[in-house]
């Protein structure tokens, strides 16, 4: 593998930010936009606001919800500063506000809410959402395919990929289309999609797939060189957050993926082909943390599009576990995504 295609999984490097105070980050690297977009990828405001600000609390504290909005299209050719401010510090909730800046001018805010963690005896009232039969499943390959196969079978396929162009003139140019199958071969995140995902004729109201990421992240709490409880007091500002050293790096590595093929997935659900926008940007992200998740094992996600009106289009995600089969985040995100006619559309596809 090339050193650029290994680069495009190496979530630590993409996320990577240079403290300039206690409270103020910049990025070490630019921030790539996404394959056929040009500007920043969303999930990289969102997991960044959040490590900044887990650098901020103390490491008994957990995220358990981020509230986001997208104010200005980030420049993918200037780094990003972020600054974290306190708004309240508590025995039990610590809450944050985190502000995005490129060339002085606010781009992105998000509100995070954190959690001191529980004693594994605290015993309360409990109920959890559970899909019994996930618990270790595996994607069924007679209904989902790895997503660069099927990508290249339903998108890349010269007849298929015909049709697409007569959409966009992104599917003329065979350098992005290389582009897109290097992300999903490459990137990241792993899928396993349904056979349907790229042009589905059925209708429904629900559309489902399993994701992880790729690199390592471990699950240990306060792992690596400074485990020993001496150096780790529960209540110590971490000096570094990594995928080696912090379990909570899952919880930054979900917010990545959160924002990956959530969107996109609106025309899945009116039986039109992915990919069929004229525009599209997020206008605001939110996740509810039920439990930390673990970004490297399969994770079930449930998609649901309760909106679409005047190129304003709401969708929601459950994410389930498939270890316990116990629900594991909630997302919800709107979005400004530009349309031609339905009509117009099948007609040209």
């Amino acid at each position: 593998m090339s050193a650029s295609k290994m680069a495009m999984s190496n979530l630590e490097k993409i996320l990577e930010l240079v403290p300039l105070s206690p409270t103020s980050f910049v990025t070490k690297y630019l921030p790539a936009a996404p394959v056929g977009s040009k500007g920043t990828f969303g999930g990289t405001l969102v997991s960044q606001s959040l490590l900044a600000s887990l650098h901020t609390v103390p490491l008994n504290f957990f995220p358990t919800s981020l509230h986001s909005y997208f104010i200005k299209g980030g420049d993918p050719r200037t780094k990003i500063t972020y600054h974290v401010q306190n708004l309240r510090n508590g025995r039990n909730f610590i809450h944050k506000q985190v502000s995005a800046y490129q060339h002085d001018k606010l781009i992105f805010t998000s509100m995070i809410l954190f959690a001191v963690q529980r004693s594994k005896e605290h015993d309360s009232l409990q109920h959890w959402e559970t899909i019994p039969d996930l618990q270790g499943k595996q994607p069924d390959p007679r209904r989902y395919e790895e997503a660069t196969s099927l990508f290249q079978k339903e998108v890349l396929d010269p007849q298929k990929l015909t049709r697409y162009a007569s959409l966009s003139d992104r599917f003329q140019d065979a350098a992005s289309m290389s582009k897109y199958v290097d992300a999903f071969q490459y990137g990241v995140m792993e899928y396993q999609f349904p056979k349907d995902m790229f042009y589905s004729a059925r209708h429904t109201d629900e559309l489902d797939y399993f994701v992880k990421v790729r690199p390592p992240i471990t699950t240990v709490e306060h792992a690596g060189d400074e485990s020993s409880l001496h150096k780790h007091h529960p209540y110590r500002i971490p000096k570094s957050i990594t995928p080696e050293n912090d379990a909570r790096y899952n919880y930054v590595a979900f917010a990545y993926l959160s924002d990956s093929y959530l969107l996109l997935t609106i025309p899945y659900f009116h039986n039109l082909p992915l990919y069929c926008h004229s525009f599209s940007v997020s206008l605001d992200h939110t996740i509810y943390f039920h439990q930390l998740p673990h970004v490297n094992n399969w994770i079930y996600l449930k998609i649901s599009n309760p909106r679409s009106h005047w190129d304003k289009h709401l969708v929601q995600g459950k994410y389930f576990d498939t270890q316990s089969g116990r629900i594991m985040a909630s997302v919800s995100q709107e979005g400004y995504v530009v349309y031609g006619s339905e009509r117009d559309i099948r007609a040209k596809f």
